[in-house]
């Protein structure tokens, strides 16, 4: 009997430490949903649920700064973009990425997932593979009609791209990584490694980070500052 216990309080006592390999240190919060709820005010009603793209910046933990763009045929780009700052929208321009913006790769509002399980997702990846950073961008957008919807998150240290995360936005599981400027490497169970997945997001992190003339942020913040 004696021994018994002793087996289940080592047991008790290990536990716990098998768990903090497998779960993030930092508690993170989802803010899309009420960003976009917040952008759709700067917009026409026959816009809202018309979304181009969700795009964020923040920490790690969190994200700040929201810019929302809606397919908006009245305008040159076909794009309206909002920003929304700590709850409040900040600026509506027509969105300059130096593309037009298609209607058919828009969604609804109702297919918006919250970014928080995707914040946690890439936490967890980086703690496994020791990639240190300190802030990231957050994307949820559709590249084309047959593609999983998926959030993407950019992980930086500063400046400096560590890789893409891709998490399923239907579960918030992992879907692959995708090394700075390289192709998805790794795939994961979101897409039980199917090639042709791995394909895909490869040809979108190449046409969406390096086809556009400038970067990220001005693709989907619309603020295009390589022609100014």
């Amino acid at each position: 009997m004696k021994n018994l216990i002793f087996f289940c309080l080592i047991a008790l006592t290990f536990i716990p430490g098998q768990a903090q390999t497998v779960t993030t240190t930092t508690t993170v919060v989802s803010s899309a949903t009420d960003a976009v709820n917040i952008a759709k005010d700067g917009v026409d009603a026959s816009l809202r649920d018309r979304i181009v793209s969700v795009y964020g910046v923040g920490t790690p933990a969190a994200i700040q700064t929201w810019w929302v763009i809606f397919y908006d045929p009245s305008v040159p780009s076909h794009g309206r973009a909002v920003k929304v700052d700590n709850g409040q929208i900040t600026r509506t321009y027509e969105a300059k990425g130096g593309v037009v913006y298609p209607d058919s790769l828009t969604f609804p509002r109702s297919q918006l997932t919250g970014e928080g399980p995707a914040l946690a997702a890439a936490q967890n990846y980086a703690a496994q593979h020791a990639l240190a950073y300190d802030n990231v961008r957050a994307l949820l957008r559709i590249t084309t009609k047959d593609q999983a919807f998926r959030w993407r998150v950019q992980l930086l240290n500063g400046s400096a791209s560590k890789g893409f995360v891709f998490i399923n936005a239907s579960d918030g599981t992992f879907a692959m990584y995708a090394p700075p400027g390289s192709i998805p490497s790794k795939g994961g169970t979101g897409t039980g490694g199917v090639a042709g997945d791995v394909h895909r997001a490869a040809n979108d992190v190449k046409d969406t980070f390096l086809g556009i003339g400038g970067d990220l942020q001005e693709f989907f913040t619309g603020e295009r500052t390589v022609d100014q």
